[in-house]
């Protein structure tokens, strides 16, 4: 039997290049000179050292960039002329594009952390939305700017969760990725199931999933799939919840999911995008879940593991699971 369970927490970081080709929803997100988000990111940091959270931060390549550097194979010549966003990145230091400072504060980070791969442009990595050879492009930009940080790639992340070009990753030297969580049927139903989900979270009549301990191969690389994405849940109720004194009310399911990983020796993965911890009441979430997993490592029964950590730990295992 295993001697403990395991925290994985991933971050979607992207800032404005996840919402390149949504201008209104980007415009309403995000803050004009990226203070904000920074700040949040900040938070999120000192929490991980407060709580000893070894975090994976999945980054889009183009923050490698502290300003537009004018590359001779620029994946965003694509976007000239089809989205507002080129001219907000191209030959700009535009701050919510640009974020060589925050991969700073992310190494410089007390407690040791791992950057992974998001895309270089955040464009759909699939095989029916992306070519081979702009696969290629994505992979190699993003390495060749990862590595101006001493940064080697492990980890992989989707942009918007599609899964695609496994076999050049893995090529590239890419050993895990973050597959998709698995919803109920009743949470799945496109009628009521939102209701359902709502009301499950506030009273917490479900327990998020957690994941045997088991070695799952595709194509050569580690798959993890996923417990709970943090703010997939009605933002106006959960405004409510905070405002009323009630922040971690609806993160019961949540806090229940970290007490059955620690006891029952198994995997919990919790994921985010940084931008979402909009109001105290968010990190206050994020704490009382660092919290849950501090008191389970203190009693011996949970490890806190970056993705790169986790799939190496897993593949150390004879007892996996191998999916061609």
């Amino acid at each position: 039997m295993n001697q403990t369970g395991y925290f994985l927490f991933s971050l979607d970081t992207e800032l404005a290049t996840g919402y390149f080709n949504k201008d209104a929803e980007r415009l309403s997100i995000f803050s004009k000179d990226g203070i904000r988000e920074r700040v949040r990111i900040e938070k999120i940091l000192r929490l991980c050292e407060k709580y000893d959270i070894h975090a994976t931060w999945a980054v889009v390549g183009h923050l490698f960039f502290s300003s537009c550097e004018f590359c001779n194979n620029c994946p965003l010549s694509s976007w000239k002329g089809k989205y507002h966003s080129y001219d907000e990145a191209y030959s700009t230091e535009n701050p919510l594009w640009y974020g060589s400072d925050i991969i700073n504060k992310i190494q410089h980070c007390e407690v040791k952390q791992e950057i992974g791969f998001h895309g270089h442009t955040h464009m759909v990595f699939s095989e029916e939305h992306m070519t081979e050879d702009q696969a290629k492009l994505e992979i190699a930009e993003w390495k060749r700017l990862a590595a101006r940080y001493g940064v080697v790639g492990k980890s992989v992340i989707f942009p918007r969760d599609k899964i695609g070009h496994l076999t050049q990753l893995s090529a590239a030297g890419f050993e895990n990725f973050r597959g998709d969580i698995k919803l109920p049927l009743l949470i799945r139903n496109k009628y009521f199931g939102r209701y359902l989900k709502t009301i499950d979270h506030i009273l917490g009549i479900t327990i998020a999933p957690s994941y045997p301990v088991q070695c799952d191969l595709v194509s050569g690389m580690v798959r993890f799939t996923t417990s709970q994405e943090l703010f997939a849940f009605n933002r106006s109720v959960d405004r409510v919840l905070d405002k009323i004194g009630l922040p971690v009310l609806r993160i019961q399911r949540t806090l229940r999911g970290v007490r059955q990983a620690a006891k029952k020796r198994e995997i919990f993965h919790l994921w985010a995008h940084p931008w979402e911890f909009e109001t105290d009441g968010d990190i206050a979430k994020l704490e009382a879940i660092f919290s849950e997993v501090a008191q389970a490592r203190e009693k011996g029964l949970m490890q806190s593991l970056t993705l790169n950590n986790m799939a190496a730990t897993l593949r150390s295992m004879t007892n996996g699971r191998v999916h061609d």
